[in-house]
């Protein structure tokens, strides 16, 4: 619909209903596409990008976050997904589903009559009574209890390539748990993951190895130096040791060949005074972020001293951690309090090709988890789910209460929320038991995935709860047996910071795309080009039914230039 009079000619109103209509479809679509991914028995979705690379995940995140939405508020869900995946790690499958479910039913309630702003309200008081009811089901546990922390890891990676594919999945896990254990705080309760390095390298998965220090992708610079170093001395400069470059354009005046000679001679002076004084400091390793020349190597090497250059400025960060280094300020005056010390510093060909491995001291605050699988696109998925573990035992660490999973925790959310719903007057009350519904689709989902009816699982599940009398029964979905039993004893759980955080951003999200009821778009500028005489526009069709110099030949018509 175009509004001459009022807008300009290139704004168009796409009108009240149809806004929330397209609004709420588009939403729905998003969370439809990863609905079949959650839960251990989930599928994976392949992408396919322009260059015809392909990834294949079952991240629900990590997929969302691959396609091109065009839709405003189709990515609003991505990005609430995106925000679960950045705070927490986890959750976000569920998240999709939720926030899908969330506005399905207030697509429903909107035919009903039911205004947006009651619907809104109704979900707002609905997440209050779901983190209450939070609380009062969440389990303590103590935040260094290695047990615990294996079965949070088996619920989290179950169904993950990097758990299924291994014959002993456990190795995996007790890798997780090593790193974590190696960094962080337990008694204040910190960690932080970034501290733990993850490198890639083609080979066995069986050779998935934890290396407490740091591993580099880089080899030692010349062949004269030695292969391994025990007891190392580490110094890392953030300085190039060959001559110097002028930032501006300079110019030298050399007259005769004995000038030339003098200059060169020059150099190699000072190149030689920097290795003394590395040599004098004491360290036998240097690894440097810019260049090294095969002058200083050779200098090096006779000195028995290693170097490696051109070593990216993350891997300095984490060699600061792992040894206890210090970034030389500099190296012509080298402070004993800049140097690291490393066990061992070797060099050892990995997945046909060479890297260089740091092995820390007694106490490493940064350690490398090398993870290895047959194929990029394998070492792209183990990389997404080692993250995923690891950002799930930072969760516990810093929030050490627990819930039981596969599903149970929202099925008692939701019949929590329902019992409080008959407190509350007007309308809103079936915008609170809608909530409820859509919590209930987690389960259902979970069921669907592994082949179980979903209309026999929610009358089954009903009668369960029915039939406990009161009592805290953890009913969930055991995709194993494919049946509804008490999960509390199959020790599936999950961290409740997750749950907190999808209930949050569900409702958020959700409220805002509800909060939207028209939309003004303005025309794309696409095919905008201008001609010799100035004029400048823009065709849909790409300016092929039109020609402004019709009268004049062919020849005597002027260029068209296009943008």
């Amino acid at each position: 619909m175009k509004y001459p009079d009022l807008l300009d000619q290139d704004i168009s109103r796409v009108g009240l209903q149809e806004s929330q209509k397209y609004n709420l479809l588009s939403c729905r679509l998003v969370t439809e596409i990863v609905k079949t991914s959650l839960g251990p028995r989930g599928m994976e979705k392949m992408y396919i990008d322009i260059l015809g690379e392909d990834s294949i995940t079952k991240h629900g995140g990590a997929f969302l976050r691959k396609v091109d939405v065009v839709q405003p508020a189709a990515k609003s869900v991505i990005e609430a997904v995106n925000t679960v995946d950045t705070h927490v790690g986890d959750g976000t499958t569920s998240t999709a589903i939720v926030m899908g479910s969330l506005l399905r039913h207030a697509e429903e309630l909107l035919k009903l009559g039911i205004p947006v702003a009651v619907i809104t309200r109704g979900y707002e008081k609905s997440l209050d009574f779901a983190l209450e009811a939070l609380d009062e089901i969440k389990i303590k546990s103590n935040r260094s209890d290695k047990e615990t922390m294996k079965q949070l890891l088996i619920t989290c990676l179950e169904g993950k390539a990097i758990f299924d594919l291994q014959e002993e999945n456990i190795k995996i896990i007790d890798l997780i748990i090593e790193a974590v254990f190696d960094i962080a705080n337990f008694n204040r309760g910190q960690i932080n993951v970034d501290d733990i390095k993850i490198e890639e390298k083609i080979g066995n998965l069986t050779d998935i190895q934890l290396v407490k220090g740091t591993v580099i992708d880089k080899t030692i610079d010349s062949s004269a130096m030695p292969r391994t170093i025990n007891d190392a001395k580490i110094l890392l400069i953030n300085e190039s040791l060959e001559p110097m470059r002028t930032k501006t354009e300079a110019g030298i005046e050399i007259e005769s060949p004995e000038q030339m000679s003098q200059f060169f001679d020059q150099e190699n002076k000072d190149l030689l005074a920097l290795v003394k004084s590395i040599s004098e400091s004491g360290a036998n390793v240097v690894i440097s972020r810019k260049g090294v020349n095969e002058f200083v190597q050779e200098a090096l090497a006779k000195k028995g001293i290693i170097s490696m250059r051109r070593v990216k400025y993350n891997d300095l960060w984490w060699l600061e951690k792992a040894t206890g280094a210090k970034t030389c300020k500099d190296v012509e005056k080298i402070s004993s309090d800049e140097l690291g010390f490393a066990k061992k510093v070797y060099e050892k060909t990995t997945g046909g090709e060479k890297m260089v491995f740091v092995e820390g001291g007694d106490n490493p605050k940064s350690v490398t988890l090398l993870l290895r699988a047959n194929s990029k696109r394998y070492l792209d998925e183990f990389h997404r789910n080692v993250l995923n573990a690891f950002y799930v035992l930072r969760n516990f660490i810093e929030n050490p209460f627990i819930i039981h999973g596969a599903g149970s925790v929202e099925w008692i959310i939701a019949q929590k929320i329902r019992q409080k719903a008959v407190s509350v007057e007007g309308k809103e009350q079936i915008a609170i038991e809608r909530f409820a519904d859509a919590l209930e689709q987690i389960p259902l989902t979970l069921a669907q995935n592994i082949g179980m009816d979903v209309l026999d699982t929610l009358t089954q599940l009903r009668k369960k709860f029915s039939e406990s009398n009161g009592k805290m029964k953890w009913y969930g979905i055991d995709s194993n047996r494919r049946k509804i039993l008490d999960i509390a004893s199959l020790g599936i759980i999950e961290t409740v910071v997750v749950k907190q955080q999808v209930l949050k951003t569900a409702v958020e999200a959700s409220n805002m795309i509800l909060n939207v009821d028209d939309v003004f778009m303005k025309d794309l500028i696409d095919n905008t080009h201008c001609h010799i005489d100035g004029t400048v526009h823009a065709h849909h069709d790409g300016g092929k039914s039109h020609n402004h110099f019709e009268q004049e030949g062919l020849e005597q018509r002027q260029m068209h230039h296009y943008y």
